[in-house]
């Protein structure tokens, strides 16, 4: 089953994320690093911290770099992503094997329902020894008869009890 304070752990991350990232927003401690852009006279591209001689085409591009703290915050929200992305990996795995659990359930409580419903309307036929005749002509069903329908009857109704249940595990998961 889904944890029900999963969303309190996405806002907490959240929060954490706003944070930090707000944190390096204000931090003056960003460089700004020229690396230049070159390209040769076959074509080919280069990228250094120099132009280089002979290049047709030399621009500058400038390129903000992080300082180490803003270095070590992006990795830890990283792996803060990497666990709680692993740890919902996991929960919809479990409720994946969940649903397949419960429509294997449902299958099998739809079988046996089917099954004792035709042996109910097969039990109506009276079997031998279960009509008894009267005096003056006819038969009558005997109380054997009527017992042996109350129990196939009783079937079909936990039969169909057990089909209730699965289906109420099943919307329990949605």
């Amino acid at each position: 089953m889904m944890p029900t304070n999963y969303g309190n752990t996405i806002r907490a991350v959240t929060t954490v994320i706003t944070v930090l990232g707000a944190g390096c927003a204000m931090s003056t401690s960003v460089q700004a690093e020229t690396i230049y852009r070159s390209i040769s006279p076959n074509g080919e591209v280069t990228y250094s911290s120099r132009p280089v001689p002979g290049a047709r085409v030399s621009t500058a591009v400038d390129i903000e770099s992080l300082s180490p703290e803003q270095r070590r915050a992006g990795l830890l929200l990283r792996r803060q992503d990497k666990a709680l992305s692993a740890e919902v990996n996991a929960q919809l795995l479990s409720r994946e094997a969940e649903w397949r659990r419960v429509d294997r359930e449902i299958v099998s409580a739809q079988r046996v329902l089917a099954q004792a419903e035709r042996a109910l309307q097969k039990g109506r036929t009276p079997l031998p020894g279960e009509r008894r005749g009267n005096v003056g002509g006819g038969s009558r069903l005997t109380e054997a008869y009527f017992q042996r329908l109350r129990q196939l009857a009783t079937r079909v109704e936990g039969a169909k009890a057990s089909l209730d249940s699965a289906y109420a595990a099943r919307n329990a998961l949605k």
